[in-house]
């Protein structure tokens, strides 16, 4: 379907098109947590862009960072010091995770980007916690009034609320096609619509998201059923491990990723207070493995897709060097586990050499559950 393709196109030509929308003179702002409060940006007539990485080797970023730092984050850096994102005005980020942090100043230092800022995010979602959040929101609004000479009144960031949600329900329409018997999305084409919805303008993808959701029960070639699946981990900014996977008798009809639910699950409520609502939404969403206690947040929600999805088996995705899943995954098996559950987990580097070879683990664990001897 010529709708599908759509969103890979943009997925795929993500540079180009915030290089068009900068030469409308408009802003393109870089983020690469989902703690970042779009709202805020998108309420300065910025564009706000995930920082994604490739698959590439990172000879550049080797020379910066050890060989225990997430492949991920080395990615990233890798393409920020090769100039793949010099048309960038901003870069955004949040202390989401340790290494994310320690590469903020290498960013800072060797990426040709004008602005820069840092977001405190709290860990927690006390009471305090928001009212801390909410300050550190209000100081980015400002930060952006005074680099890029503009006034952000309460009436855009509603503006930008609105958009944002709007977006955010869409993509859980498209989630719902995947809760029938034979879903009419895969996996691969759900990431790339989700990932494709972090590099555009919201109006744009929301229009896409609406024709697709017209177009797709007409679908003339939907895809081939296989085991139901759930996939977690932290990023996922490629569809080959996808790919992979419903090539072997999976099929992905769920998942737990910041490139996936845990970006636009939750929406922003109605509020006298736009940077307050702003600040609920995104402390009280479904939490990181580096946030507050999780079994009440993260595990409840993948619980709770297990059963609206009608998931089989989980696939535990899990990028080398990352401490906060690492530790978290012994603690999620247990739980599935004891729910009866079947989890495989699966330890990868963030490059196609690191991807290949977990083919074979994962179809002898779709062959297990399919009871194939």
């Amino acid at each position: 379907m010529k709708i599908l393709e759509s969103f890979g196109r943009i997925l795929y030509e993500r540079h180009v098109i915030a290089e068009k929308w900068k030469a409308q003179h408009r802003p393109v702002i870089g983020w690469n947590s989902t703690y970042t409060p779009e709202e805020i940006i998108l309420a300065a007539d910025a564009l706000p862009i995930r920082i994604l990485g490739s698959l590439r080797p990172t000879t550049l970023a080797d020379a910066c960072l050890p060989r225990n730092a997430c492949s991920f984050v080395r990615s990233t850096l890798d393409m920020a010091l090769r100039g793949d994102y010099a048309y960038l005005d901003g870069l955004v980020t949040s202390n989401s995770c340790d290494n994310f942090n320690k590469t903020y100043d290498l960013w800072k230092s060797y990426a040709k980007i004008p602005y820069f800022h840092f977001i405190n995010t709290p860990h927690t979602n006390t009471s305090v916690a928001h009212s801390f959040f909410c300050r550190e929101i209000r100081r980015l609004k400002e930060s952006l009034e005074d680099a890029f000479r503009t006034t952000i009144p309460s009436k855009a960031i509603n503006r930008a609320i609105q958009r944002c949600n709007e977006n955010r329900v869409l993509l859980k329409k498209v989630y719902d096609l995947r809760r029938k018997s034979t879903p009419a999305i895969n996996g691969v084409e759900a990431l790339e619509i989700v990932l494709s919805s972090m590099l555009t303008s919201k109006e744009q993808h929301s229009t896409l998201l609406r024709q697709l959701l017209k177009e797709i029960e007409n679908r003339p070639n939907p895809p081939k059923p296989g085991i139901r699946l759930l996939i977690t981990g932290s990023v996922m900014d490629a569809t080959d491990l996808i790919s992979i996977t419903e090539a072997v008798g999976g099929i992905v009809v769920a998942d737990d990723l910041c490139t996936g639910t845990r970006y636009f699950w939750n929406l922003v409520s109605a509020s006298k207070d736009p940077i307050d609502a702003i600040s609920k939404r995104y402390l009280d969403k479904i939490p990181s493995p580096s946030r507050y206690h999780h079994r009440n947040g993260r595990f409840a929600h993948i619980e709770n897709m297990i059963r609206r999805y009608d998931v089989e088996a989980v696939i535990n995705f899990l990028l080398k060097f990352c401490d906060t899943h690492m530790f978290d995954a012994p603690l999620l098996t247990e739980e599935l586990r004891s729910q009866g559950i079947p989890v495989l987990n699966l330890e990868w580097e963030h490059t196609r050499s690191g991807i290949a070879p977990l083919k074979t683990r994962i179809e002898a664990f779709i062959e297990t559950i399919k009871g194939v001897p």
